[in-house]
């Protein structure tokens, strides 16, 4: 039997709300594919420093939380919007904080995944209609970016949709209720998700090595 639980270090509360609900589902999706019927995935839980090192560098910060937490999650993902420069943002946000980490020394260091959307988050809330209807009704009338990481704004494309769709009411947090319903499918027709998720998968293969499980 194999155990995976996922830190997440996120840029923001909205990113933490939409990602953390995302991972539950797709780290249960990749380890039922992989081992089925010998894998328990454990609820996602979000990281961060210490408040007296909130002023450190991001990559320090980023060390100091899986110090913090280091026995609560055997895999890391550190997210970073691409900010249309997903390299960079790689380079830049994610790369650091995994050589800060390695500094460390840890005795356990987690298995580290970068999840980096081209832009925000919110490109990847606007691939599911189903997910909007449930919203805003079934017979809502919408219409989507065709290349949601191609929109210029994801945040503002998002907003011109609910208030296409006649939004009134909405939930405590959008993003959360995204990230619970947001069709896996859908997500895979954008290059930057599809990357996440194949280096989502080799590491819960990497955690199942070294839980003594041979490679699935």
């Amino acid at each position: 039997m194999i155990y995976v639980r996922a830190g997440l270090f996120a840029e923001g509360s909205s990113d933490y709300a939409f990602l953390l609900r995302l991972l539950n589902r797709l780290i249960e999706a990749i380890a039922a594919g992989l081992y089925p019927g010998n894998y328990e995935v454990g609820e996602s839980i979000g990281i961060d420093a210490p408040a007296h090192q909130q002023k450190a560098k991001r990559a320090d910060r980023i060390a100091a939380a899986v110090v913090e937490y280091a026995d609560l999650f055997e895999l890391l993902v550190i997210h970073a919007d691409g900010d249309v420069d997903p390299k960079a943002a790689r380079t830049q946000r994610v790369l650091p904080g995994i050589a800060a980490i390695a500094a460390r020394s840890l005795e356990r260091p987690p298995v580290v995944v970068a999840c980096v959307p081209v832009r925000e988050t919110e490109a990847w809330m606007l691939t599911d209609v189903h997910a909007f209807r449930e919203l805003l009704g079934s017979k809502v009338a919408l219409d989507l970016p065709a290349s949601p990481e191609g929109a210029g704004d994801p945040k503002a494309t998002l907003q011109e949709v609910l208030k296409q769709g006649g939004a009134r009411r909405l939930p405590a947090s959008l993003h959360a209720f995204f990230g619970e319903r947001v069709d896996l499918r859908s997500l895979r027709r954008l290059p930057a998700f599809v990357a996440f998720e194949a280096e989502l998968t080799a590491a819960i293969r990497e955690v199942a090595r070294s839980q003594g499980h041979s490679q699935a």
